[in-house]
């Protein structure tokens, strides 16, 4: 068995970027998108996770089964400028609202 193995890669540690983290609200890091555990300031250590199916915040005329991206915490379409690719809707948005699977 490989001896170098680090983590599961459930979760990461990360240092909260400018403006914070807001725990259930996806953090961007450069190309890597985090769903923090919990919340802090900037530059705080913290937890978030890799993957799973989250409702958050979302924005635009989106649909079930469609990729997404996210910009700012807020689930945006994919053309959207300066946003980051987040995974796949898992329902419609309802009340500015949708949950998605993030896939890494």
């Amino acid at each position: 068995m490989a001896k170098n193995g680090v983590s599961s890669g459930e979760t990461l540690d990360f240092i909260a970027p400018a403006g914070g983290a807001v725990a259930g609200v996806p953090v961007v890091i450069n190309d890597l998108v985090l769903v923090p555990i919990s919340g802090g300031p900037v530059g705080t250590k913290l937890v978030g996770f890799t993957r799973g199916e989250w409702r958050v915040a979302a924005s635009g005329a989106l649909t079930t089964g469609q990729k997404v991206n996210v910009k700012a915490g807020v689930l945006v379409a994919p053309a959207t400028a300066d946003s980051v690719p987040f995974g796949k809707l898992t329902s419609d948005m309802v009340s500015n609202m949708a949950t998605a699977l993030l896939i890494p």
